[in-house]
This record gives C-alpha cells, sequence and structure tokens, in this order.
C-alpha cells in the first residue's frame, strides 16, 4: 500500500528551502526522532540539490509506503540531465569513476549511510534517485500516518499562500507548455500525413491514362490540398483554431492557378474582400468550397480560350460570411441544366457543406458563371471594458 503526498519541482535555492520545510513537516508527523529525522532531511536535499545543480532542474515526489511492518517515507529524485558516467565507480569510490562535478561522489555514497534503502538509476535520458526512510509507525497505522502527513503538508501552504500560488502558476504553466509541444507534434505528423497523401494521389494521377481517371484524381488532389492549406494556416496562427480567412483562400487560389494552368490556357485567379477570422472547420469548407468551383471553372468555364480570369470575393454582411466566386468564362447558355442541382460528386458535397450552416446557394450563369454562398457567421466579440 502506497499514499501519494507532495510533488516537488527544484530548480531554485528557494525550492530546496521548501522542500526542507515540507520534509521535516513530513518526518515530525510520522513521529521520526531528532537524529532520523536529521538524517532523512539532510539526504532529500543533498539529492535535490545534486539534481537542481547538475541537470538545473529536478524532480521530489515524496509518498508514504509499507515496507515490512513499518510505513516509510518513499522519496523520488529525478532529472533529465546528462547522467552519470561512472555510477558504479563513483558509488564504490573507485578512481575510475568521474563525476560531472565536484562533490556529487561523496554526496551520492552518503546517500546510502542517510537513507534505509536507496537506488540510483543513471542514463543519457536522466537520473533517478529512490530514497526510503522507516519510520516508527507500524504499518496498521498506514493511513493514519497519511493523514497526518497531508495535514501538516497543508499547514505550510496556508502559512505561505503566496508561495503556494506561485507554485501553482509554475505548475499550470508547465502542463501550458507540455500540452504546446504535444500539439505542435500532433500538427506536425498530421502535416506529413496529409503531404504523404497529396503526393500519393498526384503520382497516382500521373500515371494514369484514362481521361476520367486523370480527371477524378484531380478532383482529388484540389480537395486534400484546400485540407493541407488550412492546417499550414493553423500552424502559423497565433491561435489553434482559428486562422485569417483572406491568406488562406489566397493559397487555394494560388494552388489552383498552379495545378490547371498551362501553356494552353492561362487563369488569373484573383482574391478580395475582409480579412476575417473564422473558425479553423469552417475554413476547411470555404476551401473545399473555393476549391471546388475553381476547378469546374477551369474545366467548362473558358472552353476554347487561352486565358480567363477568376474572381474570389469574401466579405462579411449581417452577421453572415459572403463567398463569391465568379468567372469571365461562357457562363450558362439557354437550355443549360442548372450546376446548382447537379447529381455529380462536387455539387453534393457543395450542398451538403452549405446545408450544415443553414446557408444558401445564387448562381448567375447570364454573364459569367457567379455563385455566391451566404453563410450564417456568428464572430466572436472581446469584452475590452472588463
Amino acid at each position: 500500500m502506497s499514499t501519494a503526498l507532495i510533488t516537488l519541482k527544484i530548480d531554485t535555492e528557494q525550492d530546496v528551502l521548501r522542500l526542507r520545510f515540507i520534509a521535516m513537516a513530513i518526518t515530525k508527523a510520522l513521529q521520526f526522532g531528532t537524529f532520523s529525522q536529521t538524517r532523512a532531511v539532510t539526504a532529500l536535499l543533498e539529492a535535490a540539490r545534486n539534481a537542481q545543480q547538475h541537470a538545473s532542474v529536478g524532480r521530489v515526489r515524496l509518498s508514504l509506503q509499507e515496507h515490512g511492518n513499518k510505513v516509510a517515507m518513499r522519496a523520488i529524485i529525478t532529472d533529465q540531465g546528462p547522467g552519470i558516467d561512472g555510477l558504479d565507480d563513483i558509488l564504490r569510490g573507485r578512481r575510475g569513476g568521474v563525476a560531472p562535478g565536484p562533490g556529487l561522489g561523496l554526496g551520492l555514497r552518503g546517500l546510502s549511510r542517510l537513507s534505509d534503502h536507496h537506488a540510483i538509476r543513471s542514463g543519457p535520458e536522466g537520473t533517478e534517485i529512490e530514497l526510503l526512510f522507516l519510520s516508527p509507525v507500524k504499518s496498521d497505522g498506514m493511513i493514519a500516518a497519511a493523514q497526518a502527513a497531508t495535514d501538516a503538508i497543508s499547514k505550510i501552504r496556508d502559512a505561505d499562500p503566496v508561495a503556494e500560488l506561485t507554485e501553482q502558476n509554475r505548475v499550470l504553466l508547465e502542463a501550458l507548455t507540455e500540452r504546446d509541444l504535444l500539439m505542435k507534434e500532433v500538427h506536425h505528423r498530421t502535416g506529413n500525413n496529409l503531404a504523404l497523401i497529396g503526393a500519393l494521389i498526384r503520382m497516382s494521377r500521373r500515371g494514369a491514362e484514362a481521361p476520367e481517371t486523370v480527371s477524378v484524381l484531380s478532383d482529388l488532389e484540389a480537395r486534400v490540398q484546400s485540407v493541407i492549406r488550412v492546417h499550414e494556416q493553423l500552424q502559423r496562427s497565433a491561435r489553434v483554431d482559428h486562422l485569417q480567412a483572406l491568406p488562406f483562400l489566397q493559397e487555394v487560389a494560388a494552388n489552383a492557378e498552379g495545378a490547371f494552368n498551362s501553356e494552353i490556357l492561362k487563369v488569373s485567379v484573383s482574391v478580395r474582400g475582409d480579412d476575417i477570422e473564422i473558425p479553423s472547420s469552417m475554413a476547411i469548407d470555404l476551401g473545399l468550397l473555393t476549391g471546388e468551383l475553381l476547378t469546374n471553372a477551369y474545366k467548362h468555364a473558358f472552353v476554347g480560350r487561352e486565358q480567363g480570369n477568376i474572381l474570389v470575393e469574401l466579405t462579411e454582411q449581417d452577421d453572415a460570411l459572403q463567398l463569391v466566386i465568379a468567372d469571365d468564362g461562357r457562363g450558362l447558355a439557354e437550355g443549360d441544366a442548372r450546376p446548382e442541382r447537379s447529381g455529380s460528386l462536387g455539387w453534393r458535397m457543395i450542398r451538403s457543406m452549405v446545408g450544415k450552416y443553414a446557408g444558401t446557394t445564387e448562381v448567375d450563369g447570364s454573364n459569367g458563371m457567379r455563385v455566391q454562398f451566404t453563410l450564417p457567421f456568428a464572430r466572436e466579440h472581446t469584452d475590452k471594458s472588463a
């Protein structure tokens, strides 16, 4: 049976001093005698200072553990330093052991005399020191001992609320830093996977011979590239869940130009409008809508021509986003099927995305093709008066 008590970060002398007070309080609560208490506190401080001095930062985890028929205070001191070369020689006092700093060998050897049990593990990933100090409390008094130790720690916290708040803020900052590192790693791996998918589609398209296959793979590549552009913008954004819409749409347009412009057809795609910050999920939808219509324009609007123009415009009006994709191509002739009613995969996808926002679609093919999407949008407002 074991009970965790507290974990302390050790990177300043003030942290070592706090460890001293807490260790004294716990050993007193466990009815250690004066000599045993001094011995335990001295060993803890020696191990903690070694971690601080030779690895910059260490951590001390204190807990209670049943050991035989006694309750013991257990300490695990860890760091992420370079490790200790020749540890066995150092602990045995041999000359072959080379400690990374003055006093380390003597201090580590002294831990064996100051504790009732000790174990030291060290490697390139860091060092872990385990120390055990037996108390006079019998193991059947474990629950009462744990309560007494917890109460002693609480009294120290209550006596110095500023120090406790500082410690809590530091723990919170570490958690946020760790989360950010994990998110960066997730984004990095996601980006690599998306790039791999895009490359596989591109290779398949280049190796395809049937025009229908090439067309399907080109469409799929354009859709994947829209998602890739959202991911890239999010990585550059200050917020992980929002991005600026206009630079993102400009990248989508540039990708379409790079994918579809050729020696026989040059189309200029311009992007303008309001630079609005939007949620990442909405950005993916806007990118797919824009990419789909740009692809359609390249395929159908400029048949028999060598050049053309496409406008992408995003504005915010009356709590809604208006996305317009307009070209100066052939438009719709009399008798042509209405594209918004098409059963193609692209238009089914468009209708699904617009419906998700309870939005509307307007198509005008009288002078080129102009498609306008109106999507209800609630911008986040910050109360600056607070």
